[in-house]
Formats: structure tokens, C-alpha cells, sequence
């Protein structure tokens, strides 16, 4: 039985939203290694489904459980913001509400936030909707090892960001952030990045300003349910881009305006992020100019060749050659293969 006096070390933070069918199979994941200074909260943004029934019945099961229910939807970066403002850990392990925690996952946090780092970054295993696993994913160069960057200095966080191969090293992936409270307590919730779905992101980011040191921890502690994202169902692909893209140019106008080198290095990952067969796909489903000249003048802001994008655009009006890039990014992207080939081709 949990100890109520017990001092929470560690709490695990869920934002959640009609996830009735998943968040059961996260909450056994977390309870089945959760000790007395582990406390679970969730934030529920008016859920219509039975989640708050659900969320209930843990909550017998588990003590440490704390659930608040919104009166309205703010999004999920409101929501976010108030688990860490209702949790009472040292540390707060930033959670989606589908997603996994592998076996002794919590043992391992708990052991390494001894160490007092503001930020810990794990890396994930890709999985499909049944949480069958097909990739190890790594936000950095496999050639990084766990290390410690201090990315308050702007050549450490310039040489960070060379090494990552997703924006997943920037934050975008809230499952695999640990974060001290009383770090981002500083910080607070900034309101400029309501609904940009990086606000997370642009609070960690403002840690570089005083103090930052980020220990990325190279294992997969979380399975990640990939084919269960939002988007999918209410924009597309697209709309994906274009939700990175301008999370990322706000993020970088915001805090590395004064440093042209880092800003560069900075945006530079979106490129690892968004392959260039990712881009054929995408510009296959955009028909509107001004939307092409749009998304267009947004891939070489982030560093895209502009002879890559005009020949991306080519090929994305050729529908055979549109469905065999799909098969190929496919393949190449459970292969880890389109590292490789993105280097080369950018």
C-alpha cells in the first residue's frame, strides 16, 4: 500500500482528452512499477468519453493518483502547463495518455534524477496502434552515447543540435521529457505558444537562458503508439508539417535571434525530421498555390536546397511516383536508412 507521507519524488504527468480505449493500458504500465514517491496526474481537458469513470476506478487502485477535470477544452498546451502546476514532484515526467512505459522505467528515472540535471531526455521504440514494436527510435547520432550537454552554452547546444536527427532532441515528444519542477516553476507557462502545441518546448528552451544542463539517456524507456496521432484523423499530413514548421520558426525567431549560427544549426534538424520523400508526399497533397509558395518558402527557411524542393514538387505531380515514395519512406524510415540518405540528398 502507498505511503502517504512518503515525499514525491517523481510525478508523472498525463494530459489527456477522450482517450478511454488507451489511457487504461498507460495507467497499468506506470502502477505496475510505481513506488510509494511516484505520484500519477492527470489533467483531463473535458473529456466526452467515460474517461473520468475510468480514471476513478485507478485511482482506488492507486493513491497517489491526482485527476482534474477542465470545464472546457484548452488544448493540450494549457493542459500540459497544469500538470506541472498540480504535481508535487522534484521531477515531472511529461506523459501522453497512450503511450507506454517499459519495465523498470521508473526504477531507472529515479535512480538518475539524483544527479540534479534540469532536463533528462530518453529516447522511444516506435510501435503500431497495438503496440507492436517496429524501431528503435534516437532523437541523436547513434555515435552519442548517455551524456550530459550544458545547453546554456551556445556552442554546446550548436554541436547538440548537429547530432540530432529529429526535433524529438528539441522537445517535440512529450513522453520522453524529464523535467525539474522548480526549473520550469521559473519559467512558467508562456502564453505566446498557446495552441502552437510547443509551448512545452519554448519553456524547456527558456532554460538555456540561466541554467540547462540536459542528460540524454540513450535506452528506450517508452513504447510510443505512432499510428494514433490527432492529425491523422484531423488534417493530414500536411497539416503536420505545417504545425512543426511554425512551431519551430517561432521557437527559433524567439530565442536565437541574436545568434545566427545556432539559429541555423537550430532549424537545421527539421530537415532530419522531415526527409526530402516526406516532402514529395506532402506537396502531392497541396493543389493551392499561395499554400505551395507558403509551405515552399517555409522548407528553405529551415535549410532545404532550394533544387531539392522545386524537385520535390516535380516528382509530388506524378501520382505512381507520389504512391512509391510512400512504400519507399515506409520502408526507409523502419530500416533507419533515411538518415543516411537525407544527409546526403539536403
Amino acid at each position: 500500500m502507498e505511503n502517504p507521507a512518503a515525499e514525491i519524488k517523481l510525478s508523472i504527468c498525463i494530459p489527456t482528452y477522450n482517450r478511454a480505449r488507451f489511457i487504461p493500458e498507460t495507467l497499468e504500465s506506470i502502477i505496475s512499477q510505481a513506488s510509494d514517491n511516484v505520484e500519477i496526474v492527470i489533467v483531463d481537458g473535458a473529456s466526452t468519453d467515460n474517461t473520468a469513470l475510468i480514471v476513478e476506478d485507478y485511482r482506488k487502485k492507486f493513491r497517489n493518483l491526482v485527476y482534474f477535470r477542465s470545464e472546457k477544452n484548452m488544448g493540450v498546451d494549457r493542459d500540459m502547463a497544469k500538470t506541472i502546476e498540480l504535481a508535487r514532484g522534484q521531477y515531472c515526467w511529461m506523459f501522453s495518455d497512450d503511450d507506454l512505459l517499459k519495465p523498470g522505467a521508473i526504477k531507472t528515472i529515479l535512480k538518475e534524477i539524483e544527479s540534479g540535471y534540469e532536463i533528462y531526455l530518453c529516447n522511444i521504440t516506435a510501435c503500431n496502434l497495438k503496440m507492436s514494436p517496429y524501431k528503435e527510435m534516437s532523437w541523436l547520432s547513434a555515435k552519442i552515447k548517455d551524456r550530459v550537454f550544458n545547453l546554456q552554452n551556445r556552442k554546446e547546444f550548436k554541436l547538440y543540435c548537429d547530432n540530432a536527427n529529429s526535433i524529438g532532441a528539441l522537445f517535440s515528444y512529450m513522453s520522453s521529457i524529464i523535467l525539474r519542477r522548480q526549473e520550469w516553476n521559473i519559467s512558467g507557462f508562456n502564453q505566446d505558444f498557446q495552441a502552437t502545441a510547443y509551448a512545452l518546448a519554448s519553456s524547456l528552451i527558456s532554460f538555456t537562458k540561466r541554467r540547462c544542463r540536459l542528460k540524454y539517456l540513450k535506452s528506450s524507456w517508452v513504447f510510443w503508439r505512432n499510428d494514433n496521432e490527432s492529425f491523422q484523423i484531423s488534417g493530414g499530413l500536411v497539416k503536420r508539417f505545417l504545425l512543426d514548421f511554425d512551431g519551430y520558426l517561432k521557437l527559433a525567431d524567439k530565442y536565437f535571434a541574436d545568434d545566427e549560427n545556432l539559429k541555423k544549426s537550430f532549424l537545421k534538424v527539421m530537415t532530419r525530421e522531415h526527409p526530402w520523400y516526406t516532402v514529395v508526399h506532402a506537396a502531392s497533397l497541396i493543389d493551392d498555390r499561395q499554400l505551395w509558395l507558403q509551405f515552399k518558402n517555409k522548407l528553405i527557411a529551415f535549410g532545404y536546397s532550394p533544387v531539392m524542393v522545386e524537385f520535390c514538387r516535380f516528382w509530388s505531380r506524378n501520382q505512381d511516383l507520389v504512391e512509391m515514395t510512400v512504400k519507399l519512406k515506409r520502408k526507409l524510415v523502419r530500416s533507419g536508412i533515411y538518415l543516411w540518405l537525407n544527409d546526403k540528398i539536403i
